[in-house]
């Protein structure tokens, strides 16, 4: 998702609060596992004159148990669901508030799959996630609104098949997750029916349709020399300069994190501009990138196509991990700005997202382990400041730790790893893998820069003195006076100037406060700065 160019979002916030909590009842239990949604929407009359917003759906759920079952609860927010009836393993059901009870036709046992079939109508409510508007439809899920429009687990970590079938009339196209596979016309009426291959996360199913979108196809080649779709659906009166832009510029960078974090995981691409009552910039739905109207830039593009990778192939395991999605997504806007124009260009890019966390942080850490359970509102969880630029600026620093081969080479096994592919992961367990991966223990770094809040703050000290003629010592003190925060590790740069002009740089380590270097040499130092090229991103230097 990107944050940073939200649409009526103070219109829509005492909505929210008002209808809904969504920081309540998300189910995490265990004892059962998802695999698969089959949806059968009728939103035919959503598209026609007065735009109602309610219809009627079937799903299908199909389930294992992982324990003993005879029932299982799943999040559907009554506010905006009316379940009719429950079948095939579903005899009964009880819905109050967020939560749908089903009872089992028998206790299965642990390995076991079941299917329920739920019909239910959505009401003509606005819900915000569920949009309707003038002939245009689309859903909208994270963090925890897809129990508004249809039945569900609604939680990151239990990703499951999706099937969206969808009647609408013929004058409209419409796209969802993963591929087409099928589209059926009859009379005035057309059925889509999108299935994705690879298992998707409740916040990342989606659906958009419009009457009269427009939509170009270009084929992208993949690197094993199959083709493969990426669909731009667009409305008249957007820049068609832009939408141009974004469409010649996305060949390449699929080729850019292909090559780096491999090959682009999904059946299709498709990027789809939305209306006025959208929330976000951007949404990353697996393989159905949603924009607000006539946003084609570059940057946002790039930032939710990243999301693939980092969010959608590899899903946060809970809400209190979402800087993994927020933060790769926001750095790798640097990375794509770097392939372009050059390294210096990504540095800028990068000191941009520094500028923003100087400019209003709010003072929290980038980890906050409650909002595992608990978490807060959309303005704190995706705080640009902290989830977004904080995190890249961190992930920044560790690739100048690590170096770029070891770090790159890093990320490319991460984003590749069967243990976590179309799964999730925790912040503890990317902790573990880097450390294992890179064989550095990198646990010092992720604590002070995950864990803490805010920044250090340097106050140094330096002397220098002639010992005798053509001897010359330095004495480098290093002074952290942050007071709302611990000591921060870190290695530095310092470089020494000279009064003949020459330079040179050493490194040292920071290993605590007042922490004081000293260094010889055979020429008159004139300065010494500190962390020349601005490795230390996330800093402020006193005087």
């Amino acid at each position: 998702m990107n944050y940073l160019s939200l649409k009526t979002k103070l219109y829509f916030l005492v909505l929210i609060i008002s209808i809904f909590n969504i920081k309540s009842n998300a189910q995490s239990d265990k004892t059962f596992d998802i695999q698969k949604y089959e949806l059968d929407l009728d939103i035919y009359n959503c598209f026609l004159n007065p735009f109602p917003r309610n219809f009627k759906a079937t799903e299908t759920i199909t389930i294992k148990a992982i324990e003993q079952i005879g029932q299982i609860t799943i999040n559907a927010s009554r506010s905006s669901l009316e379940i009719r009836s429950v079948s095939d393993a579903g005899i009964s059901f009880d819905h109050a508030g967020d939560l749908l009870t089903v009872s089992l036709d028998k206790i299965y046992e642990p390995g076991e799959e079941f299917n329920i079939s739920i019909d239910y109508n959505h009401k003509n409510v606005i819900d915000t996630a569920f949009y309707v508007r003038d002939g245009m439809v689309y859903t909208d899920c994270e963090p925890v609104k897809a129990r508004r429009w249809f039945p569900c687990k609604d939680v990151p970590d239990d990703k499951a098949l999706v099937s969206v079938t969808a009647r609408v009339p013929s004058t409209v196209l419409l796209c969802s997750n993963g591929r087409l596979a099928d589209s059926s016309i009859y009379g005035d009426t057309i059925s889509y029916k999108w299935e994705s291959d690879y298992p998707v996360a409740t916040y990342l199913v989606a659906l958009i349709g419009k009457v009269k979108y427009n939509l170009d196809v270009i084929n992208w080649k993949r690197p094993n020399g199959e083709d493969m779709q990426i669909r731009f659906y667009w409305q008249n009166g957007e820049t068609r300069f832009n939408i141009n832009n974004v469409m010649s510029k996305t060949g390449k960078m699929l080729d850019l994190f292909s090559a780096k974090y491999g090959d682009y995981p999904f059946e299709k691409l498709a990027f789809a501009t939305t209306n006025r009552d959208y929330l976000w910039g951007g949404m990353e739905n697996q393989t159905i990138i949603t924009l607000c109207p006539d946003c084609w830039t570059e940057d946002l593009a790039c930032h939710e196509l990243v999301h693939q990778w980092f969010g959608d192939l590899i899903t946060p395991m809970t809400w209190s991990d979402i800087w993994l999605n927020e933060g790769f997504a926001t750095f790798n806007e640097a990375v794509w700005i770097e392939s372009q124009k050059g390294y210096n260009d990504y540095r800028k890019t990068i000191l941009n997202e520094a500028v923003k966390y100087f400019s209003r942080n709010p003072g929290w850490a980038i980890y906050e382990k409650s909002w595992a359970t608990s978490f807060p509102d959309d303005d704190t969880l995706f705080n640009s400041e902290i989830t977004y630029s904080k995190s890249a600026c961190v992930i920044y620093m560790l690739r100048n730790i690590l170096g770029d081969t070891v770090f790159f080479n890093c990320m490319k096994a991460y984003a590749t790893n069967p243990d976590f592919i179309n799964g999730n992961i925790s912040t503890e367990q990317f902790m573990d893998f880097m450390n294992e991966q890179s064989g550095t223990n990198l646990d010092w770094f992720f604590e002070e820069w995950l864990f803490k809040p805010n920044h250090p703050v340097y106050q140094n000290n330096s002397r220098i003195e002639e010992l005798e003629k053509g001897n010359w010592k330095i004495d480098y003190t290093i002074n952290q006076i942050q007071k709302n925060t611990g000591f921060y590790k870190m290695p530095v740069e310092l470089k020494i100037t000279f009064q003949n002009g020459k330079d040179t740089t050493i490194n040292v380590s920071n290993d605590y406060n007042l922490q004081t270097y000293s260094f010889g040499f055979k020429e008159e130092p004139k300065k010494i700065t500190f962390d020349p090229e601005n490795k230390i991103i996330l800093k402020e230097i006193k005087n």
